[in-house]
């Protein structure tokens, strides 16, 4: 036989797995949520002043601090921002490329990056759930791919997007099928994901607490998942925590749920 003889064979074999994968009920699913949720989103965001408009507040707030950092206005030592970092630096890109472009177009940068980060989700909420067959991802991806609140969020510079998309990639990472990875890198990672999910915004500790409650009986597991989330929330935040712990207690934990102006009770 010559040398390099079973290449053909090798490759035909290749390509025909991934057209049987193309082919997989799940799959197909999964691709048409995902598209229909882009669709939906970026039809939001062509609607008229949605690109390059006023839409939102706290949209402005969040890019605007970006466009603060690359210049050197660092959060919380120069400004208050209510928000862990991780929106900032997620930002920041965009806001490098506002430099050279003006503002303007560094958010409509921004808010399209949101809105593929919230069709992302689709695709990883799917992944999840693929081996439970073609009903559990029509339902599972169909209903996040439209959702209200989710093409809501999705429409501007949010935060609620990157959260979603990070403890998905966390919950992914973590999850083999219905059990908990044996595998400590991927709980490793899964754990940094989740951990930078909590420095874009505090309600990532409630995922986080439900798969470190999972991993209680293994030790092990337990300990590098930890690890995994004080490593990828602390990397983030510790510099900022670092040049002005007061100010940064202040913005995250006083302003958040402290005493409020003008608060209001809502009855059960």
């Amino acid at each position: 036989m010559k040398p390099g003889a079973e290449a053909p064979a090798g490759g035909s074999l290749a390509r025909s797995r991934l057209a049987a994968a193309w082919r997989d009920p799940v799959t197909v699913v999964i691709t048409a949520a995902t598209v229909l949720a882009l669709g939906l989103r970026a039809y939001e965001l062509s609607l008229p002043g949605y690109l390059l408009g006023l839409t939102e507040y706290d949209d402005g707030s969040y890019f605007g601090s970006a466009v603060h950092l690359v210049q050197g206005i660092l959060p919380y030592r120069d400004f208050i921002f209510v928000q862990p970092p991780g929106i900032i630096l997620l930002m920041s890109p965009a806001a490098l490329v506002a430099k050279l472009t003006g503002t303007a177009s560094g958010m409509a940068i921004g808010r399209v990056l949101t809105t593929l980060a919230s069709a992302g989700g689709v695709v990883l909420v799917g992944l999840l759930v693929r081996h439970r067959g073609v009903l559990a991802a029509l339902i599972a991806c169909g209903v996040l791919a439209v959702f209200p609140d989710s093409i809501a969020a999705a429409h501007t510079v949010l935060v609620e997007p990157w959260l979603v998309l990070f403890c998905l990639l966390g919950a992914v990472a973590v999850f083999d099928w219905d059990r908990l990875t044996a595998s400590r890198r991927r709980l490793a990672w899964g754990g940094i994901a989740f951990g930078f999910a909590g420095a874009i915004e505090g309600w990532a500790i409630i995922p986080v607490l439900v798969v470190a409650a999972i991993c209680l009986p293994w030790v092990r597991r337990t300990v590098t998942f930890a690890a995994g989330v004080a490593a990828g929330f602390l990397v983030p935040v510790l510099p900022f925590m670092a040049l002005a712990p007061a100010r940064f207690y202040q913005s995250l934990i006083v302003a958040q749920v402290g005493d409020r102006s003008q608060e209001l009770r809502v009855p059960i």
